[in-house]
């Protein structure tokens, strides 16, 4: 859900924009006061706030960011824009964030895969040790060859084509 932080009577019609342009539910709210309590009663994605309001409260900006928890924000002169173009831009703007968020799963996910890789392969090479030792018994011998073949086939899991 986008909130969206108007004080200008076109703002139905931006919402609806935006909710064409985005498939997603748009709450209006005209001041900065009921944009707190819309914030403080549920989560949003994003937040489109408009410029010349904030700068008409002093300190409204940082109060607003420190509410929004997880949402985007996403602050224009709506007075300035037409509400077509304003949809197109937070259209852009929440396609944007979720490449971000996207490019920041994909590094994780590899830097997990590279450590847990580097594990298994110290596992690998002390099982593969370990077998070739004098004097194992058949019941260790068994084992080490089960913790062998399991580590291979996470390590196989591992391989990013997986």
């Amino acid at each position: 859900m986008i909130l969206l932080l108007s004080p200008y009577q076109n703002a139905p019609e931006c919402a609806a924009q935006i909710e064409r342009a985005t498939q997603d539910k748009v709450k209006i709210v005209n001041t900065f006061r009921l944009a707190m309590a819309a914030l403080r009663a549920q989560e949003f994605d994003m937040v489109v706030a408009d410029e010349s309001l904030l700068e008409s409260a002093p300190g409204s900006l940082d109060s607003l960011v420190q509410r929004m928890e997880s949402a985007t924000p996403f602050v224009l002169d709506l007075a300035c824009l037409r509400p077509e173009k304003i949809a197109t831009l937070v259209q852009m703007t929440r396609k944007r964030r979720e490449l971000e968020f996207e490019m920041a799963r994909e590094r994780a996910l590899a830097e997990v895969r590279s450590e847990l890789k580097s594990d298994l392969t110290g596992l690998l090479i002390s099982s593969e040790l370990a077998l070739k030792a004098d004097g194992l018994s058949l019941p260790i011998t068994e084992k080490l060859n089960l913790v062998l073949e399991i580590a291979k086939r996470m390590h196989s899991r591992l391989e990013p084509n997986r």
